[in-house]
């Protein structure tokens, strides 16, 4: 249960070349270089033998998530799938790639508990180029890796992800441990001047994320006027006792602002909580509740409420990004769109690009090298972007990059569904140093 939740916590039919127009060449070494491929080789078929998942008709990749077992009870494995899907029906209608379709060869669900026999099962069946993977329990990442296997992955396991090059989570947390100016700033925002940082006690990520978001508040109390009232990281799991007492210490400490690090249910019986002892007007900052359908569920309950999505919002501007592709290609395909099916496009759109660069004789060598090489990919502005020649490496509030600007994507609840905190078209709040300037910088990246 404490690994559940410390993950739960962190906290996507050309037939060959003379039936789309293309060429056929003759084949490149597979050395995995940028300059083997790109747009213009795109409609090049070249014949491949003994790469798993490819024949001369498809690129099949298999999809690892879980369905059974689930303790959160949001969708995962199915609506993962629904924007892997949508991401390859886009791509193969522009005619898909070297004179293939993109196509999901198997669905396995790892029932919460089975993510390395699924993850075994890929490895022996050598049926599938690379792997997409949204689980509680990444168990079976480490085999995965040292087999070889490009996996594209939900982000929320930041330890299972770090130093693996063969792991490529939809979001990179380099640094667990480094303070930020983005909660302290949310609160400032809502207008609070004190602050509650609480987290779960039976998961060490939630505890680490407690303390740093707690120091964050220190940090920059000087700049947002915001003072750290409370901390709490010993709740127990669930709030299977509610959360009384401790709505109540916190009404004793004038807290007016609460960022928490718990699960999308138990910010539920917290906000519960503060109604029923009077502090319905205090706002929470939530990491885990960008569901469009659980905000709608809740009515008032979370209204003006502060929520972080780790992708361009759904409700911002499309123009100059790939969110409009997005929304079009699950409206085609009938499914909801979610923070899941975002994951899976985004994954997918990885997947894609990696076989672009690597060039038309691919292999899963060479699409790993030509993955790793990338320094900006944003899944076309969907994300702040990733530099994969050194995102797969974790960094400490000791040793921390300083290169790396720090940037949040923030809604806020309102009658019941989510606006933007920034600009419709600069939905981003970057702050390139914080020290020097707290007032973040609106950001769009296409």
């Amino acid at each position: 249960m404490a690994v559940v939740v410390s993950l739960s916590l962190a906290l996507s039919a050309c037939g060959n070349s003379s039936s789309d127009g293309g060429s056929t060449t003759t084949a490149p070494s597979k050395t995995g270089d940028p300059s083997q491929g790109g747009d213009a080789t795109r409609d090049e078929f070249v014949e491949i033998s003994g790469v798993p998942g490819v024949s001369d008709d498809e690129i099949a990749f298999a999809v690892i998530g879980t369905k059974t077992g689930n303790p959160l009870g949001n969708c995962i494995l199915d609506c993962y799938l629904a924007g892997i899907e949508a991401y390859f029906s886009f791509r193969n209608g522009e005619g898909g790639i070297y004179g293939r379709d993109l196509v999901v060869g198997e669905v396995l669900d790892d029932e919460l508990s089975q993510n390395q026999v699924k993850s075994l099962d890929v490895i022996s069946g050598n049926e599938a180029l690379g792997v997409f993977n949204a689980t509680l329990l990444a168990t079976g990442w480490g085999d995965l890796n040292d087999a070889g296997v490009p996996t594209y992955t939900w982000g929320i396991h930041a330890t299972e992800a770090a130093n693996r090059n063969n792991i490529f989570p939809s979001l990179a947390p380099r640094c667990v441990d480094c303070t930020q100016p983005t909660v302290p700033y949310a609160a400032q925002l809502a207008g609070a001047t004190k602050s509650a940082s609480i987290g779960y006690g039976v998961s060490e990520n939630s505890k680490v994320c407690t303390d740093t978001v707690g120091r964050s508040f220190d940090r920059f109390e000087d700049q947002s006027g915001v003072a750290l009232a409370y901390t709490n990281d010993n709740l127990d799991y669930g709030l299977p006792n509610g959360i009384g007492p401790e709505v109540t210490a916190m009404k004793q400490a004038g807290v007016d602002f609460i960022s928490t690090c718990i699960d999308l249910n138990g910010m539920k019986t917290l906000a519960q909580e503060l109604e029923r002892q009077g502090m319905g007007d205090v706002t929470l900052f939530h990491p885990n509740t960008y569901s469009q359908s659980f905000v709608a569920e809740a009515g008032d309950l979370f209204e003006g409420d502060i929520v972080s999505a780790q992708f361009r919002p759904f409700e911002v501007d499309a123009e100059g990004t790939a969110l409009g592709d997005f929304l079009k290609a699950m409206e085609a395909a009938d499914e909801e769109v979610s923070e899941l099916a975002m994951v899976g496009w985004i994954n997918a759109s990885l997947a894609f690009e990696g076989l672009l660069a690597a060039g038309p004789d691919f292999d899963r060598a060479s699409v790993l090298a030509a993955t790793n090489a990338m320094t900006d990919f944003s899944a076309d502005g969907l994300l702040q972007p990733i530099g994969w020649t050194k995102a797969h490496t974790p960094y400490t509030e000791a040793d921390r990059d300083l290169s790396e600007i720090n940037c949040a994507a923030l809604v806020r609840v309102e009658d019941g569904a989510f606006v933007t905190v920034a600009e419709p078209d600069k939905p981003w709040l970057c702050w390139p140093d914080p020290d020097e300037s707290f007032e973040p910088v609106p950001t769009s990246f296409e």
